[in-house]
């Protein structure tokens, strides 16, 4: 069974009647419907198949508190939120454009990729009152992902020019990071000469205890791995099964911490920490969104299509804007796919599922 959601028009009859109170509502457009093509996964990683449609949690201040249990994403005219269960219901948490990375297990922070001048790209924490703290600059080269502590006192992350990127922590009110890990590989290219790979895309466990990484070449050579959270005993997950050319991103932990999600230019795929059961659960139409989230539950996926038609105005690909993207929220055991069209987003976008609901 299928369920496909157009982004509605917001008027101000439906916002008195509760579709959305904060004058940070606003509408996308409706579009047709996208097919997306899945593979279900032989065996489930979890055996619940529904989505928790409890009303958002109130635990938080601000717009937070509208917004539990629903999936942040990067807009063209800010930072949105939109509610997996009836996906007419959007929220704009920030005007100012980027790419929500990971939420705070409370659902209380929101860690931020920017864009900055330079190129490069920087994080934030912006907190439910709408105040922001700047992590990284960008001077120590473009962060590339990131993840909260289990308390949200600290956020993992990697960072670095080409060829010395490597994966820090921070506390989430700022400060000194400290070096957890650097990548000790090297890549042989075929006129003979090696290159030290790159760290990027850490996430932590649910428990905090460990950090699973790629490091490779951004877009060939990838091995995945797992360490423990202070870096130690680090072992590879996956190596040639993921070392073809194209890009990999997106890392993520099962809240139960017994999966891995991460996707590749056009599929998303499910392993466990220890390398076994790996699987491709579905594929097609990503573009290059670097996406997918778990659902709080476990139960289900979402990762985001971008639009198939991309221009930029001003001649630079971080300006390039695409057609209306599509949301689609699958179980992992394949049976149902909810798809929320309509959604404004530039070409690579990201999204971040609230934990809270």
């Amino acid at each position: 069974m299928r369920r496909v959601l157009g982004a509605a028009l917001v008027t101000a009859v439906a916002l008195a009647a509760g579709c959305g109170s904060s004058p940070e509502a606003g509408p996308t457009k409706p579009s047709s419907t996208l097919d997306a093509a899945t593979t279900a996964p032989s065996t489930p990683p979890s055996s619940t198949t529904t989505v928790p449609s409890t009303p958002p949690s109130s635990t938080s201040e601000g717009p937070f508190s509208r917004v539990g249990g629903w999936i942040a994403y990067s807009g063209v005219d800010g930072i949105w939120a939109v509610d997996p269960v009836l996906g007419e219901r959007l929220i704009r948490l920030t005007r100012e454009g980027g790419d929500p990375i990971s939420w705070s297990s409370d659902g209380s922070k929101l860690l931020i990729r920017r864009r900055l001048p330079d190129g490069s790209a920087g994080l934030s924490v912006l907190e439910a009152d709408r105040t922001e703290t700047r992590l990284t600059d960008g001077a120590g080269g473009a962060a590339t992902g990131g993840s909260f502590s289990p308390d949200g006192s600290e956020v993992v992350y990697a960072a670095g020019p080409w060829g010395r990127s490597a994966i820090y922590a921070v506390r989430s009110q700022g400060g000194a990071p400290r070096l957890i890990l650097r990548s000790t590989r090297r890549v042989s290219f075929p006129d003979g000469h090696s290159a030290l790979a790159n760290a990027y895309h850490p996430a932590l466990s649910p428990g905090g205890r460990r950090i699973a990484y790629f490091d490779g070449m951004y877009d060939h050579s990838h091995n995945l791995w797992v360490a423990n959270a202070d870096g130690t005993e680090r072992h590879v997950v996956l190596d040639d099964e993921v070392s073809a050319s194209g890009h990999i991103r997106a890392l993520t932990w099962s809240p139960n911490g017994e999966w891995l999600a991460f996707t590749t230019d056009n599929s998303v795929y499910l392993v466990r920490p220890d390398g076994t059961g790996l699987r491709r659960v579905f594929s097609g139409g990503f573009v290059s969104a670097p996406a997918v989230q778990w659902s709080p539950d476990g139960s289900r996926l979402a990762y985001l299509h971008t639009g198939q038609t991309c221009v930029s105005w001003t001649g630079k690909d971080e300006d390039l804007t695409c057609a209306a993207g599509a949301l689609s929220i699958v179980n992992v055991d394949g049976g149902y796919e909810q798809v929320i069209e309509g959604l404004r987003t530039p070409e690579v976008a990201w999204i971040a599922w609230n934990p809270r609901v």
